[in-house]
């Protein structure tokens, strides 16, 4: 019942309740978001800071030598220190139709970790509204320090769950799609998720998701430098210890028609940590989209 994404999976999949993206439309965002990035990117090369391909587009690079066929979304990483640099020194050096929400920004962080939002573009996935931060996205996943008690990090994994399925079942009643809800309907672990959640977020309320990420990632720091790290938003790493060398320094590749990327040192322990055997290419039942009510990318 608590795994939203796989029972997502299943029902966009095999009942086509939302738009799939069409091949074009899947290309024209695949190069808008690697153009996203290289403006990223040159901000942090300009102040000393790293910035590397995370997830999936490692999977790309490594597997594929560029993109997943079907991904549909771009994932980054920078060390805690460099994150907060970022967002608090120099992510004003943008573009200016680039928005950015984290846990700095005035209003919170429409998620637990930081969006950079090309509001130029639309982008309303299913669940979704039009609105502000309806564009094409890029998601940056702060590398942080880990405690080295076991039992500790166990305990501080559950709370993280928790917390952070309280913070999307809030946002699930704040947004109200219907057109989520039917999607959700449409198979028994689906009705029951939704119930459960929206429950669960009328409960916790009392504040809204925006402060509930907030709060989320203020608990994923800790201060000590032990040779550990984890990503607070990985559910597979929440609170494990990976050796920091899995992931610094971040390591220099070149992908045909892309050019020079980073992706984090050790890619395959990397990897493995959060997909086991990632060389393995999932069926198609398996694969995770976006389903979207509204793109658009301008031309050029």
């Amino acid at each position: 019942m608590l795994h939203t994404k796989q029972i997502l999976t299943e029902i966009y999949n095999t009942n086509k309740v939302a738009h799939q993206l069409t091949d074009e439309e899947l290309t024209a965002l695949q190069r808008h978001l690697m153009k996203m990035y290289r403006d990223i990117e040159a901000v942090c090369k300009r102040h000393g800071l790293g910035i590397c391909l995370a997830y999936g587009n490692v999977i790309g690079a490594m597997r594929h030598g560029g993109w997943i066929p079907w991904d549909d979304d771009l994932d980054t990483h920078m060390s805690r220190e460099d994150y907060e640099l970022f967002l608090s020194k120099y992510a004003d050096e943008l573009p200016p139709q680039y928005k950015v929400s984290s846990y700095l920004s005035k209003d919170g962080s429409i998620a637990r970790f930081a969006k950079i939002i090309d509001t130029s573009t639309t982008f309303v996935p299913v669940g979704g509204h039009k609105d502000e931060n309806s564009g094409v996205f890029i998601d940056i996943f702060p590398i942080d320090n880990v405690g080295t008690n076991n039992l500790v990090n166990k305990v501080k994994k559950l709370w993280a769950y928790f917390l952070m399925y309280v913070a999307g079942s809030v946002l699930q009643v704040e947004e109200n799609s219907e057109t989520y809800k039917q999607a959700m309907s449409s198979t028994k672990a689906g009705r029951l998720n939704w119930r459960f959640r929206q429950i669960l977020g009328r409960v916790f309320s009392f504040a809204p998701s925006k402060k509930w990420n907030s709060w989320i990632e203020k608990y994923a720091k800790f201060p000590k430098n032990t040779g550990f790290c984890h990503v607070l938003s990985d559910l597979a790493i929440c609170f494990k210890k990976i050796p920091a060398d899995y992931y610094f320094p971040f390591k220099k590749i070149n992908l045909k028609g892309i050019g020079d990327v980073d992706i984090p040192n050790k890619h395959d322990e990397y990897l493995r940590q959060s997909y086991g055997d990632w060389t393995r290419i999932p069926e198609e039942k398996d694969r995770w989209h976006h389903y979207v009510k509204e793109i658009n990318i301008p031309k050029g």
